[in-house]
């Protein structure tokens, strides 16, 4: 229902800046969305208080709030909003003495609009209603037709594990996971971005021939670090299987798949590489091997040599020694050593020749270090834990090979 202007208990406020009238409630001006400026309040004789000329108090009444702006033509927004009779242009009738028409002398209200979002695209087209009024639509954003939904996460081809969308690498094993994304005709390429002026085909991510896998030391299987073709560098800051090791260097070993197979070799590192022995291995003087927590080092007892003038070294007899073994206990400091004698010498924690009764990690009966053919072998017993021999150079290793790095026990396995 429209309400007349001069209507008992209708206030309005003129815009300052377009001149529309608007009701006293209204804080912005429907015409030009303004801020209204609230004028003065003025004194009003209390009700009750007997004073001549006091009309009858004003009774509640319900207002209903404003239409949202751009919601329905101005002329009519402006209607129902202050209850102004007003033309096709939206001029207001004028109160006296003015002829009401389309007079260009009165300006059309401008609509007060947001600016257009230049990320929203084009507006749709408005839809009529069949009352004149246009609602407000807003599109529904673009969706990919293809590929994951957009935050989605992905699971790592090599382990399994979820890897957050955008992460180039898998935290767990440390594949390479890509940023390659299925486009609408089940291709693959990049992402399109602003910087971009047409989609580039990215390499297939290529498969990892094989993997490093983490024992632990519970037997359990840990994460894995994946080996692709070609030369893979393993050490501390390579990669998160690798970073929490201190005693990993930070180029320590590195791993290369062949036609021939995968070659290991130690890279100078601080404390080798440890290969875990199949079967009967050579020895030769200055060799390094460990059995539980024993670290060993083997050398040759050679007959006393000569010297330059041909002086001969004097000294206690040889009974038969052909070799020793020494404990290393720190770095270029030794502990007990045991002399080798006869053809075979046997390594345990409870039967043997040379024991080692404290160690947890040692079997009863471990190892044999043995001399025939006139050369030294290693030999493990079948033992729980293993007999690992420290590499001297480069070596072509089998799938399941176990390997001691660090303070890490890995098992290879390729393809």
């Amino acid at each position: 229902m429209l309400v007349a202007l001069g209507s008992p208990g209708v206030h309005l406020i003129t815009c300052n800046r377009c001149g529309k009238e608007n009701q006293d409630h209204y804080k912005f001006c429907l015409g030009c969305g303004n801020e209204l400026a609230r004028p003065a309040p003025t004194p009003t004789p209390s009700a009750g208080l007997g004073i001549a000329g006091d009309g009858p108090l004003e009774t509640a009444r319900t207002v209903l709030p404003p239409a949202p702006i751009g919601a329905m033509p101005a002329g009519m927004a402006a209607t129902v909003s202050s209850g102004e009779l007003r033309n096709s242009t939206g001029a207001a009738k004028p109160k006296s003495g003015i002829p009401w028409g389309d007079s260009p002398k009165m300006p059309a209200p401008v609509p007060f609009q947001l600016p257009p979002n230049p990320l929203a695209g084009p507006a749709p087209a408005p839809r009529s209603t069949g009352a004149g009024i246009h609602p407000v639509t807003t599109p529904a954003p673009a969706r990919p037709t293809g590929g994951p939904a957009p935050g989605a996460d992905l699971a790592c081809p090599n382990c399994g594990k979820t890897v957050q969308a955008g992460f180039a690498f898998c935290g767990a094993c440390g594949t390479r996971i890509g940023s390659a994304t299925s486009g609408p005709q089940g291709t693959v390429g990049q992402p399109r971005t602003m910087f971009m002026a047409g989609t580039t085909a990215a390499a297939p991510a290529v498969a990892p021939r094989g993997r490093l896998i983490l024992i632990r030391p519970d037997g359990s299987e840990g994460g894995s670090h994946a080996i692709h073709d070609g030369d893979n560098l393993i050490g501390r800051g390579q990669a998160p299987l690798f970073d929490a090791d201190a005693y990993l260097s930070p180029r320590h070993a590195e791993l290369s798949i062949g036609p021939e197979g995968v070659t290991i070799r130690d890279l100078q590192s601080l404390n080798g590489v440890f290969l875990k022995i199949a079967a009967e291995e050579p020895l030769e003087s200055g060799d390094i091997f460990r059995i539980g927590q024993e670290l060993l080092r083997f050398e040759v007892i050679s007959p006393p040599q000569a010297l330059e003038d041909g002086t001969e070294v004097m000294g206690t007899p040889n009974p038969g020694f052909w070799g020793r073994l020494s404990v290393i206990v720190g770095r270029d400091v030794d502990g007990s050593a045991f002399p080798l004698f006869g053809e075979a010498i046997v390594l345990g924690r409870e039967r043997g020749d040379i024991l080692f009764p404290e160690d947890g990690y040692v079997s009863g009966t471990h190892a044999r270090i043995s001399l025939h053919d006139e050369r030294v072998f290693l030999t493990d017993l079948g033992s729980s834990n293993g007999t690992f021999l420290r590499l001297r150079s480069e070596r072509i290793i089998p799938t399941g090979s176990y390997m001691l790095m660090g303070q890490q026990l890995f098992r290879l396995e390729f393809r």
